[in-house]
C-alpha cells in the first residue's frame, strides 16, 4: 500500500505540468467562460428580471460596504454567518463580469477583491483561534455553503489581482485543499487511501462508496477541486495546487460516479430531500467547472469527468418530478408549495428549491449547447417547483441566501426563455429508481391525480430512515395517508413510516438506540440491506413485494431475533391498496404492529377504520386478518426530539397490533369522495395447493401467497369475482386456468403469462 501512495505521489508531480496544459484556459473559465460574456452582458439589462435582482443585491451590498456592515460584522466563524464575506465578494466578482459598463466592472472587481483579500489576509495566520483561521473553516457548515465563492472569485477577477495577492491565496488554498483532503467531517468524509486515484479499491468497501453521498464530502471535492482549477500555470510553479484536482476526480469524483451508477442509481441522493439537492448540486457545480475548464475529457481523467456518460443526472430530474405531489398547496410558512413523496431527514416539507443542482445543470446545458430539451425541461421545474412557485422567481434571486444561488439563476434564464414547457406528461406515469428502491406511480399528470408511493431503501448512511415497505396514498389533491416527516432520531423509527414494526430482543444501551428497539422499527444502521423489490406496474395496476428482514437485525447491536418481514402490495388504480404483511419473531415479547398515518381523526368501528378528511375525502380502512387484532387510532404528539417538520399534515395514527410469534396482516384501503360508499370487501383465501390468501374488493379478488417463499405448483380458490390478480408467481412464466364447480384452479402451462413482477391478471 506504501508503495502504492508513493507512486501516485510521484505521479502526480510528473502529470502537474501536463496538467496544467490541459485545464489552462483565459479567465474567467470556471462556470463561465471569455466566449460566454458577450451573452451575458447581453441580458444585463433591467428587462431582465434576473438581472434586475442581482444588480439590486449588489446595490445593496455595496451600500452595506460603505457603510461599515460588511465584513466588520463577519465574525469568521465556520458555521453560519450573517454577512459571509465570501459570498459578497463572488456577487461582486459575477457584475464585473456581466455589466456593459467597464468603469462599473471595475469597480466591482475592486470591491470583490478587498473583500477576497479581508479573508485571505486573516486565514493566513497561525493562530486557530483567529477569524477564519478555525481548523474546521474550510471544512465544516461555512465551506459547504459558500466555500465555492472562493475559488469563483479568484477565476472571475484573476486579472486584478496582484503577484502578491495570488501568492497569499494560494498558500491558503493549499491549506484548505489539504485540510480537505483529510477532513474527518463526518464518518467516511474522504475516500481510502488517501492519495490512491482511478483505482478499483477506492470503491471496494461499500460503505465508503455510500457515504460519498454525503454533503460534506462532496462539498469537499468541489471546493478542492475548484481552488485546484483557479489558477494559471505561472502561478503555480510547482503545480502543488493543480494537483489536488487528481485527486478531487480521480478519488472524490471517481466514487461519487460509482456511486451514481449503483446503490444511488435511478435520480435520488442518499440523503433523502433535506441535503440530496445541495450535496447533488456541489457536484454538478464541480463537473460544471470542470466543463468550463477544458478539464472534462474522459480520455484524460476517467469516466467521471463526463457530464453526459452518466444517466444519473437525466433520470435526477425524472426522479424529481415524479416526486411532485400532483397538486401544489398553500403553506403558511412558503406560500405556494408542491407536498413531495418525502424520504430522508426534513425540517420543512415541501419541495425544496433545486437550483444548487438544477442551476448547474442548466448552465452546463447553456455552455455545451448538449440538450436544449433538458434545459427547457431544467427551467420549467425550476420556475414552477420552488416555494413561491413561478410568482416568486426573480424574488428568489434577491432572497438568495448565497450568491451562487443567485448566480446559478441568472445563468439558467436566458431572457428569452421565461415560458418553458412543462415536461411531466413525457416521463411517463411511473418512476423506480432501483438505487434507493422508490417506486412513485400515477394516474396521470393532472391536478386530480392519484398516486401510490412505494420505499424499500438501503439504510446505512446519515439522515436515513426506517421505512422499508413504506406506502403513502394521495388522491383528490391531498395526501390521505404518508409517512411522517421530522429530523432527528425518533422521526426516523419505523412507526412514522406506515410499514410493520416488530419486536425484537432489546439492545444493551441507554440512548437512541433502546429507544429503537423498545418500538420494534427497523435499525437505522441495519445488519445489511433488502433485497431489491419486485415490482410491476401496468395501466390497471401497481405491485410490490419487499422482504425487510434484515432492516431490522442489528448484529453490532447483537438484536437479531426477527425472523422475517415482507409485504406484498398491490394498488388497484385509481383508488384501492391491498396489503399482505408478514411477520416472525424470537423476542420474549412477539409483538408485531401495522401502522398508518392519517391526517384527521379516524374512527374504529370493529375492524374498520374511516378517516375524513378536511376536504369530505374518505379513507376506509379494512382490517382482515389477523382475527382479534387490537386496533386503535391515537393522536400523534411531537417527539421527544422536536416538533415535527414544518408543514407536515399528519396529526393521527392507526395502530393494528398482534401479539404472536409468527402474524400475518390484510388490509385493504380505499379512497372515496365525499358521499361516496367504498366497496364491499371479503376476505378469500385458497383451498387446495399452495396457501394464498387476499381479498375481495367489489368484483376484484387480490391474492397473495401466505409464505413469502412458496412454490406454486397448483392453487385453487372459490370464483368469487370478475377479475383476479394473482401475485407471488413466478415472473413472466406461463399459467393455465380451469374452472371446476366454482372453483378456479391455476397451475403452470401456456394459456396465461404473469407480469414482471409474477403477478397473474385473470379477467373473465
Amino acid at each position: 500500500m506504501f508503495r502504492r501512495l508513493l507512486i501516485v505521489s510521484t505521479c502526480l508531480i510528473l502529470l502537474s505540468g501536463a496538467i496544467h496544459a490541459q485545464t489552462d484556459a483565459a479567465h474567467p473559465h470556471l462556470w463561465v467562460t471569455a466566449q460566454d460574456l458577450p451573452r451575458l452582458r447581453e441580458w444585463a439589462s433591467q428587462g431582465n428580471p434576473m438581472y434586475r435582482e442581482l444588480a439590486w443585491l449588489a446595490n445593496a451590498a455595496a451600500h452595506q460596504m460603505d457603510e461599515g456592515i460588511i465584513p466588520a460584522q463577519d465574525t469568521g466563524g465556520y458555521a453560519y454567518e450573517d454577512y459571509p464575506t465570501e459570498s459578497y465578494a463572488l456577487l461582486f466578482a459575477f457584475m464585473s463580469l456581466i455589466e456593459s459598463s467597464e468603469t462599473a466592472r471595475l469597480k466591482h472587481a475592486e470591491r470583490a477583491r478587498s473583500l477576497l483579500m479581508h479573508v485571505i489576509d486573516q486565514a493566513a495566520g497561525a493562530a486557530e483561534d483567529q477569524p477564519f483561521r478555525h481548523p474546521e473553516f474550510a471544512t465544516s457548515d461555512r465551506s459547504r455553503w459558500y466555500g465555492v465563492s472562493f475559488p469563483l472569485t479568484v477565476d472571475w477577477i484573476y486579472p486584478v489581482l496582484s503577484a502578491e495577492d495570488k501568492t497569499a491565496i494560494r498558500a491558503v488554498f493549499l491549506r484548505w485543499c489539504e485540510e480537505n483532503l483529510n477532513a474527518y467531517t463526518t464518518n467516511y468524509n474522504h475516500p481510502e487511501p488517501i492519495g490512491v486515484i482511478n483505482d478499483p479499491i477506492l470503491v471496494s468497501d461499500p460503505a465508503l462508496v455510500r457515504w460519498a453521498g454525503n454533503n460534506y464530502y462532496a462539498a469537499h471535492m468541489r471546493n478542492m477541486g475548484m481552488m485546484a482549477l483557479a489558477f494559471d500555470a505561472a502561478d503555480d510553479p510547482d503545480g502543488a495546487l493543480r494537483a489536488y484536482l487528481e485527486n478531487a476526480t480521480g478519488a472524490w469524483l471517481y466514487v461519487i460516479d460509482h456511486l451514481l451508477r449503483t446503490d444511488a442509481r435511478g435520480g435520488f441522493g442518499t440523503e433523502g430531500f433535506e441535503y440530496s439537492p445541495q450535496a447533488l448540486g456541489y457536484v454538478a457545480q464541480f463537473m460544471l467547472a470542470l466543463a468550463t475548464a477544458g478539464a472534462d475529457d474522459p480520455a484524460v481523467w476517467g469516466q467521471q469527468v463526463d457530464f453526459v456518460s452518466n444517466p444519473f443526472w437525466d433520470d435526477a430530474m425524472r426522479a424529481f418530478a415524479h416526486s411532485m405531489s400532483p397538486a401544489a398547496a398553500v403553506s403558511d410558512d412558503a406560500g405556494v408549495v408542491y407536498l413531495p413523496a418525502w424520504y430522508g431527514s426534513g425540517q420543512n416539507y415541501w419541495l425544496p428549491d433545486y437550483i444548487e443542482l438544477f442551476g448547474a445543470l442548466g448552465a452546463y446545458d447553456v455552455f455545451s449547447g448538449g440538450d436544449p430539451a433538458r434545459l427547457e425541461a431544467l427551467r420549467w421545474m425550476q420556475m414552477h417547483t420552488p416555494p413561491g412557485g413561478e410568482f416568486t422567481l426573480s424574488e428568489r434571486v434577491a432572497d438568495a441566501d448565497a450568491a451562487h444561488k443567485a448566480i446559478l439563476y441568472y445563468l439558467l434564464f436566458d431572457p428569452a426563455s421565461l415560458n418553458p414547457a412543462d415536461p411531466r406528461p413525457g416521463y411517463g406515469t411511473s418512476w423506480y429508481a432501483p438505487g434507493m428502491r422508490r417506486l412513485l406511480a400515477r394516474t396521470d399528470w393532472g391536478a386530480d391525480a392519484a398516486w401510490f408511493t412505494y420505499n424499500l431503501s438501503w439504510d446505512a448512511v446519515d439522515h436515513q430512515s426506517g421505512n422499508g415497505n413504506a406506502i403513502e396514498f394521495y388522491r383528490g389533491g391531498e395526501w390521505l395517508t404518508k409517512v411522517r416527516v421530522g429530523y432527528d432520531f425518533d422521526y426516523h423509527t419505523s412507526d412514522n413510516f406506515n410499514t410493520l414494526t416488530v419486536q425484537n430482543t432489546l439492545p444493551d444501551r441507554d440512548d437512541f438506540r433502546l429507544m429503537i428497539g423498545q418500538r420494534g422499527s427497523q435499525w437505522l444502521l441495519s445488519a445489511g440491506d433488502p433485497p431489491q423489490p419486485t415490482i410491476s406496474v401496468t395501466d390497471a395496476y401497481a405491485y410490490a413485494f419487499g422482504d425487510s428482514t434484515a432492516l431490522y437485525n442489528s448484529e453490532y447491536e447483537g438484536v437479531t431475533a426477527v425472523d422475517h418481514v415482507s409485504r406484498s402490495v398491490i394498488w388497484l388504480k385509481p383508488d384501492v391498496i391491498v396489503v399482505y404483511d408478514r411477520a416472525a419473531t424470537r423476542a420474549e415479547n412477539p409483538v408485531s404492529r401495522f401502522w398508518l398515518n392519517f391526517p384527521a381523526e379516524g374512527v374504529v368501528d370493529g375492524t374498520v377504520t374511516r378517516m375524513t378528511t378536511e376536504r369530505g375525502q374518505m379513507l376506509t380502512v379494512e382490517t382482515l386478518l389477523p382475527v382479534g387484532a387490537q386496533i386503535t387510532v391515537s393522536p400523534l404528539v411531537d417527539e421527544a426530539s422536536s416538533a415535527p417538520a414544518a408543514n407536515e399534515s399528519m396529526r393521527y395514527r392507526l395502530r393494528v397490533e398482534a401479539a404472536a410469534p409468527e402474524t400475518r396482516f390484510l388490509h385493504v384501503l380505499q379512497g372515496s369522495d365525499a358521499g361516496a360508499s367504498p366497496a364491499a370487501v371479503d376476505l378469500i383465501e385458497s383451498v387446495d395447493g399452495a396457501a394464498f390468501q387476499g381479498a375481495v374488493v367489489g368484483d376484484v379478488a387480490v391474492l397473495f401467497p401466505v409464505d413469502a417463499d412458496a412454490e406454486v405448483e397448483s392453487l385453487t380458490f372459490s370464483a368469487a369475482a370478475a377479475t383476479y390478480l394473482i401475485a407471488g408467481l413466478t415472473p413472466n412464466a406461463g399459467y393455465d386456468l380451469a374452472l371446476d364447480g366454482g372453483m378456479m384452479r391455476i397451475t403452470p402451462g401456456t394459456q396465461l403469462s404473469t407480469d414482471a413482477g409474477g403477478v397473474l391478471l385473470v379477467r373473465w
